[in-house]
């Protein structure tokens, strides 16, 4: 009898393996591989920010209150992360970081667990009075110094440029650690150095870039004092010739030509100083509260708010050509929404472009006034001509583009 597979096994005995010998040569992975998490606990500033932007909370901890401080166990369960590497990202310190460690099969639960422990020492309460007076005797003579350069620290945390700072209170409500205390009567900006963890949300959120962190270039104090002498002679210049417009105290200017009074900036103003009457058509400014953060000139989607001098721009006769342009010349517009080549409407009002929209609602969310109805299932798109203003919001929103204004 022949047996053909016994010669071939005898033979295969003296060749060399055509396969990947894994166990025992175990292969590398890919460069850009994202495998077993490492942490690293002595980077660990307890900002909390992984947990925040983790998607499928992944991340949890554990804190102990010993006389020593408050003992912190950060712990990462793979089985629940998706390695998208967000918290990797949002670490300012490297405390997080991936490798390309792809061997993670385990049978107990226990061996899919990242964690490490590290000791975040108590404030010391002594020095708190002194560190608070210590600033605010030192920014008040800072601000007039003309010439000195304030640059960022090298631990991390933020410096604040009193120049530019007009006490908006915005970075202490967007502070996670509540380390920031602002004063916006007495003007002053106080920072706590025990509870600041270097995040540098405040200098993020801030709208005047008057807070600096590592990184950022140097502030010469005295340059913004240069240009203030021309806003001061600038004041005759717009009464004798409408060469400049906005106030010099950098408070907002409202232009009714352009304001469609959808309430945006009042409900954005962080300090409350902007009253919107819609249905009046008015808009007032209470010049006492208004801190001239310039907030609601950011987020006006007409650009009818004017912070500080600024030179006039040549559109009153942009003004006057909106009325030009008939309304119901419109309507037809509407039944042209199959045809290929699609118009803004001249009124001021969104047009939809079915071949872009995904009926997503977002448009409808966004509406200040709920002028849009979005049905998904029926994909229907509906504006309501008599409450929408013409804000733009809808289309400034729209994440595919399909709204034309």
């Amino acid at each position: 009898m022949d047996f053909p597979f016994v010669k071939e096994a005898i033979s295969s005995l003296f060749k060399k393996s055509s396969c990947d010998m894994y166990p025992v040569r175990p292969s590398e992975a890919a460069p850009n591989y994202r495998g077993r998490i490492v942490f690293h606990p002595d980077k660990c500033i307890n900002c909390m920010m992984c947990e925040r932007v983790c998607s499928g909370s992944a991340i949890t901890h554990t804190s102990e209150q010993t006389p020593e401080g408050e003992l912190v166990t950060r712990t990462f369960y793979l089985g629940s992360c998706t390695f998208c590497a967000t918290c990797m990202d949002f670490c300012t310190h490297g405390a997080i970081e991936f490798t390309r460690d792809y061997h993670m099969i385990a049978t107990k639960e226990e061996d899919l667990m990242v964690s490490g422990t590290f000791l975040k020492k108590p404030p010391v309460k002594k020095p708190k009075p002194a560190a608070p007076a210590a600033p605010k005797a030192e920014a008040k003579p800072a601000a007039p110094a003309a010439g000195t350069v304030i640059k960022p620290r090298d631990d991390g945390k933020p410096v604040q440029v009193p120049s530019k700072c007009v006490y908006c209170t915005i970075c202490a409500k967007k502070c996670p650690a509540g380390a920031l205390e602002v004063d916006r009567a007495a003007k002053t900006w106080t920072l706590n150095e025990d509870e600041c963890v270097g995040c540098g949300t405040c200098a993020e959120a801030c709208p005047k870039k008057a807070i600096l962190m590592p990184g950022d270039e140097p502030v010469t104090v005295g340059a913004p004092a240069a240009p203030a002498a021309p806003k001061a002679e600038a004041k005759p210049a717009p009464a004798a010739v409408p060469a400049t417009i906005g106030r010099e105290d950098g408070k907002p200017v409202q232009d009714p030509d352009k304001c469609v009074y959808c309430t945006i900036c009042a409900k954005k103003c962080p300090a409350g100083a902007l009253e919107v009457d819609r249905a009046a058509k008015t808009w007032k400014l209470d010049e006492d509260s208004c801190v001239a953060c310039g907030t609601c000139e950011s987020v006006c989607p007409k650009k009818a708010i004017v912070c500080g001098v600024q030179d006039a721009p040549a559109e009153a006769p942009k003004a006057e050509e909106k009325p030009a342009a008939p309304a119901p010349a419109e309507a037809p517009k509407a039944e042209d929404k199959p045809a290929a080549p699609l118009k803004p409407r001249d009124d001021g009002r969104p047009l939809q472009d079915p071949s872009k929209c995904v009926y997503c609602t977002i448009c409808a969310k966004k509406c200040p006034v709920g002028a849009l109805e979005v049905d998904r299932a029926a994909k229907t798109w509906k504006l309501d001509e008599d409450l929408c203003i013409g804000c733009g919001t809808c289309a400034a929103s729209c994440p595919k583009q399909a709204i034309l204004y």
